[in-house]
């Protein structure tokens, strides 16, 4: 099978241009509205459609231009890279099952990954360490057994070794409240240092901000849904699954020596947006897109929902896909119950912000080393693309700044931040110098619709806000990852479509 996506740009960019232009249904009509789905992620547009399904008008507004959410893939840059939703894996059974309803080819990069697995470069402090030489490096903080454990490895060997529950599935079960406290706490009552907390969990931090921010429960969910993909490749995707799909899935399962059986590491062909789009295509109602959404009324019986441009949208019924980071800027009338109104204004989200590199030429063949780093400076984690006509080709490099350093990045502004990396890789890597281009950067944390990337629960979070997060408030429904329980991510976002589609056809 071809793993070349470029040969797919030009047919993703007249599906973005399609999904990117508002659709009326319904506005010509006096026909009332039945629902108005908020958001054209995958939560909102699986929503949507389900509804549809079920006999139900339905209307579609979306802030940004295009239609994606967090699933955002840059057609203008070779490869076609993601900048949000990045890989699926075998318990993404939704995600599969979603693609076979739209059309959209899964193609599995195991393979590819496997085969080209070129290890990655080891920064602190400005300088290249041999990860050989880790264990007795004067820099190495960790103790004892762990000093062997590099620190991108650290943390995840202290959880397996110290986290006091096994029922993962079910992390928010009130019985582990006790456990609902901050992983650097957590951390530090088994003999961590601070030191050795900012180095092994806080730099290139997966979850959060730093240690204090993030809860044990969120912790031991997160990495419970690693666990159900294991096989992880890439150090951001925290997929991989080692059971093959059941059912007729359109995947091709990885054959290659050295893969493990069944292993799917999956995109969505010629992009992961494609995805999106595909589902807006089906839709029979209304798609309105530059609709910012300021005010959201409800009632026992109806709801409506106010845009920038003030106009009001009425209907039955509301579904709000919308991050809490950005519906805390929305006026709800009334307000919803207090844990639940806390829990709009104070659930946290990780800082990410990304710069997306194409090479003139494979400096990485100059100096000896492989294109991919882990830093502990700004340009924390380097990631090679390899979306070419060979699996040996590195279409671009993405650079993933991640809690304080993507808050310290996003600082400078883009263009400044644009010369801080490009500095920082001729620094590290002499042979880059002249040799790279920013193609593309963008800040989950600055955009206006997202307000950061994945949602996070705080130390008491899990305890106090969990069980509010999506309870319905009069006809307003929430959807979206960050209510989901079972999963996380792509997945997670059509876990809630399930459950909120059914809330509202039994309220309807």
């Amino acid at each position: 099978m071809s793993l070349n996506r470029r040969q797919f740009v030009a047919s993703s960019v007249a599906l973005a241009t399609t999904a990117s232009a508002s659709r009326l249904a319904y506005t010509a009509t006096d026909k009332e509205l039945d629902v108005i789905v908020i958001g054209a992620g995958l939560s909102g547009l699986e929503s949507a459609l389900t509804l549809e399904e079920n006999g139900l008008r339905v209307r579609v507004l979306e802030g940004r231009n295009r239609v994606g959410g967090r699933v955002y893939s840059l057609f203008d840059v070779p490869g076609n890279p993601e900048v949000g939703g990045n890989t699926i894996a075998n318990a993404y059974g939704r995600c599969i099952a979603a693609a076979n309803r739209s059309g959209v080819e899964v193609v599995n990069l195991a393979p590819r990954l496997f085969g080209s697995r070129l290890g990655q470069e080891f920064f602190l402090g400005g300088e290249r360490v041999d990860t050989r030489a880790w264990e007795t490096h004067p820099r190495n903080p960790f103790q004892g057994e762990m000093r062997q454990k590099l620190p991108w490895t650290w943390s995840d060997a202290m959880f397996q070794k110290h986290l006091p529950f096994t029922d993962l599935e079910n992390w928010h079960d009130p019985k582990h409240a006790k456990h609902d406290i901050s992983v650097h706490d957590f951390l530090t009552a088994h003999g961590a240092t601070n030191e050795m907390i900012d180095l092994g969990f806080n730099t290139n931090i997966a979850y959060g901000t730093t240690a204090y921010d993030v809860s044990l429960l969120q912790q031991a969910f997160s990495d419970y849904w690693q666990k159900v993909n294991r096989g992880a490749i890439m150090a951001f995707s925290r997929t991989g699954a080692s059971n093959a799909p059941a059912g007729n899935t359109p995947v091709a399962q990885a054959t290659t020596p050295g893969v493990p059986p069944g292993l799917l590491v999956g995109v969505f062909k010629g992009g992961n947006q494609r995805l999106p789009m595909a589902m807006a295509a089906r839709l029979k109602g209304d798609l309105l897109l530059n609709q910012t959404v300021v005010a959201i009324d409800t009632t026992p019986g109806s709801a409506s929902v106010t845009t920038a441009d003030g106009r009001v949208h009425r209907a039955k019924a509301v579904v709000c896909s919308m991050p809490f980071s950005t519906l805390r800027n929305v006026a709800i009338t009334p307000l919803p119950e207090p844990t639940q109104h806390k829990a709009i204004h104070t659930l946290g989200y990780i800082p990410i912000t990304q710069f997306h590199l194409v090479a003139k030429r494979p400096f990485w063949e100059n100096d000896g080393l492989s294109p991919g780093m882990w830093t502990d400076g700004p340009l924390g984690l380097v990631l090679p693309q390899r979306f070419g006509a060979r699996d040996d080709e590195i279409t671009s490099l993405t650079v993933w700044c991640r809690g304080l350093n993507g808050l310290y990045v996003d600082r400078f502004g883009v263009e400044a931040g644009k010369q801080l990396v490009l500095s920082e890789f001729a620094r590290l890597r002499p042979a880059s110098k002249g040799q790279l281009e920013v193609a593309a950067t963008h800040s989950w944390t600055t955009d206006p619709f997202s307000a950061g990337d994945w949602a996070i629960f705080k130390p008491g979070q899990v305890t106090e806000l969990r069980a509010a997060l999506a309870k319905p408030h009069q006809r307003l429904f929430f959807c979206g990852e960050h209510t989901s329980v079972g999963s996380r991510g792509m997945e997670g976002a059509l876990e809630s479509a399930e459950r909120v589609s059914l809330e509202v056809l039994t309220s309807l």
